[in-house]
């Protein structure tokens, strides 16, 4: 690599889910099209499930290996994460040029060159698609397929709390440019739910740590269809894991958010009392029986964890 060349990585969380792999392919594309700079768009680890739809269904490449990437450029830009401990052990905080996220909860203040775009809209893929909205930048057929199924997903097809207008607008302005079958979005959901391979992989596929006021919390969210089947079927093993995963990453606490995609509710599952309070303390109009609580309406991780933070921090 020339000493006067720049070459810029952007790249989301290890084991990416569609909204941040939707950003660093959308995003590198814009960036490639607004900059001399060479810029790449790649993943470390494996994209989920339902990234995966996208690429199947669009016929979309492959996208680069970000680990073997890394050594390689000079700056890097973070999209859909803001947390050093979601990212690949290769990057330095102090290469990281741009953090674009979406979490009221982060840690940007880590990326001390950073130039910081955090805000609160549904997706991410919202704010990579703006930026080709108001540049009036053609965008490709695959980031268009990326960002507006980022969108539908993040937002649970805007059944989700945190959908804002500029979801809306977004998704109708790339949905415009595709041409997609009349059940594209159920198929998509149910592509995501076929859940293969073992629990506790599944579960580490959208698993968050967080810790407040001294104590760790660890929650796994869960997007499928059927979730009360899934719950009832699967309730020791479900509870096993959980206690596994407690035990093996040293939590106080830990806890399942189960979200049906098509249904539009929350089903928790915590495997003590003390977790069951902190919920109830956080989550109003919600009732455990045996370990399982229902809750009408969708609340993501990202809203879930800013209550049972001032939860926790109010205890003294």
């Amino acid at each position: 690599m020339a000493n006067n060349k720049i070459r810029i990585l952007v790249t989301p969380c290890k084991d990416p889910d569609l909204d941040g792999t939707a950003c660093a392919y959308a995003y590198a594309e814009f960036l490639r099209k607004t900059s001399m700079d060479e810029v790449i768009g790649a993943i470390s680890g494996s994209i989920h499930r339902e990234a995966q739809f996208v690429f199947k269904t669009f016929n979309i490449s492959p996208m680069d290996d970000a680990e073997k990437e890394i050594k390689n450029c000079n700056k890097i830009i973070i999209v859909d994460a803001s947390d050093l401990r979601s990212l690949s052990d290769k990057i330095d905080p102090k290469k990281v040029m741009r953090v674009i996220d979406h979490r009221i909860v982060n840690d940007s203040h880590l990326f001390p060159n950073a130039k910081l775009q955090i805000e609160p809209v549904g997706s991410a893929a919202t704010l990579i698609a703006e930026k080709f909205f108001n540049a009036q930048i053609q965008i490709s057929r695959e980031s268009a397929a990326l960002l507006f199924s980022a969108i539908i997903s993040n937002t649970i097809d805007f059944k989700a709390r945190v959908t804002v207008p500029r979801d809306r607008k977004m998704a109708s302005w790339l949905k415009a440019k595709l041409v997609l079958p009349s059940d594209y979005i159920h198929s998509m959901f149910e592509y995501k739910s076929k859940i293969s391979g073992s629990l506790e992989e599944v579960f580490y596929s959208d698993f968050a740590t967080f810790c407040f006021n001294k104590i760790k919390l660890g929650i796994v969210q869960l997007e499928i269809i059927r979730v009360d089947s899934f719950i009832d079927k699967n309730l020791e093993q479900i509870n096993e894991t959980l206690e596994k995963i407690k035990k093996d990453k040293g939590l106080d606490h830990i806890l399942l958010s189960a979200i049906d995609l098509e249904k539009g509710f929350n089903k928790f599952v915590a495997i003590d009392k003390d977790t069951e309070k902190i919920l109830l303390s956080s989550v109003h109009k919600t009732k455990f029986i045996r370990g399982i609580a229902k809750r009408d309406g969708i609340i993501m991780r990202k809203e879930l964890a800013p209550l049972i933070k001032n939860v926790l921090e109010s205890t003294k």
